[in-house]
């Protein structure tokens, strides 16, 4: 018994030993190539906050110090030619490489499901809007990197309804996820709807008396990145609410000058202002009778509606 445990422990001893004789040179190599790195790329050295200048100082990736190698690859051949062509450049790789050379490490997390995203999909790469060797990792901060491409969306934050982007209270990336997500690039992998409950709980419910849209998707009725109408909605009312409900007091329409004989049908409820009541239908916003527009628990006291008119 004595001799299996002394026989064990000098395995493990030699075990150790061969680790130290093959990770402290390896360390040594690998900083004295980031030093002639240094020689010629000087303007390249990390700063000090850097996440990759961090993991470089203090972490062991397979018992060998992360540095330039980790992502230009081999350097030999590239440090005796001086030839560009011998060492993998992000600034002349094509989107795919620039990125797959990022996934390498970056598997897990925000970056895991950016092979499913929008920037992949129209080959826009990591480098195209990260920079590993600046200070917070970005060509250029959120959300001015963003709109360099959204165009569209950075005249949508210009209206006069819109988050407050332009004033730094929110980001881009306040939503959504630029690395890609199961849904529609946002923070969630849930409904759409969750990004918007984050900020308006209020609107959430569970309600007795819902508004079909709001289950289903706040975008129906609103933009979030801007809109002209109040609220972000993407209509002003009532023609917003005239998409999917026909105006109320239609059985003894009105012209809007002068009045006209049309026959009354349905009801006699269903027009309490008489002769005004197709003018009111256009001429006001539905919310002023119906204000709990995204739900409520409380029934509406009007018969035709059956409890469901959201009045109260």
């Amino acid at each position: 018994m004595s001799r299996f445990s002394h026989t064990h422990l000098v395995m493990v001893c030699a075990l150790a030993m061969g680790f130290c004789l093959f990770s402290v040179p390896a360390v040594h190599a690998q900083q004295t190539a980031d030093q002639t790195c240094l020689e010629c790329h000087e303007d390249q050295m990390l700063p000090t906050s850097n996440i990759h200048h961090r993991i470089m100082n203090f972490e062991l990736v397979g018992g060998v110090r992360s540095g330039c190698e980790t992502c230009h690859g081999p350097g030999g051949a590239h440090m005796e030619e001086g030839d560009p062509s011998k060492i993998f450049s992000f600034a002349n790789a094509t989107p795919e490489e620039s990125s797959q050379a990022c996934l390498t490490c970056h598997k897990s997390l925000q970056a895991m499901d950016f092979n499913l995203g929008d920037h992949a999909t129209n080959e826009v790469g990591c480098s195209d809007c990260h920079s590993t060797h600046s200070e917070s990792g970005l060509v250029k901060p959120d959300p001015e990197l963003c709109m360099d491409c959204h165009r569209d969306i950075m005249a949508k934050t210009n209206f006069p309804s819109r988050h407050p982007l332009r004033e730094g209270k929110m980001q881009c990336s306040s939503c959504h996820a630029h690395h890609g997500s199961m849904m529609q690039n946002l923070q969630t992998h849930e409904r759409l709807n969750d990004m918007c409950i984050n900020c308006h709980g209020d609107k959430q419910g569970p309600f007795i008396f819902e508004h079909a849209p709001v289950a289903e998707d706040c975008t129906l009725c609103h933009d979030a990145h801007g809109t002209v109408a109040p609220s972000l909605l993407k209509q002003a009312e009532p023609f917003l609410c005239l998409q999917c409900h026909e105006s109320h007091f239609h059985a003894g329409r009105e012209g809007l000058t002068e009045p006209k004989d049309i026959p009354a049908t349905g009801w006699p409820s269903e027009n309490p202002f008489g002769e005004a009541g197709w003018r009111m239908a256009y001429l006001t916003k539905c919310s002023q009778c119906h204000f709990m527009i995204h739900g409520t628990d409380n029934p509406s006291q009007t018969v035709p509606g059956m409890g469901k008119g959201i009045i109260r």
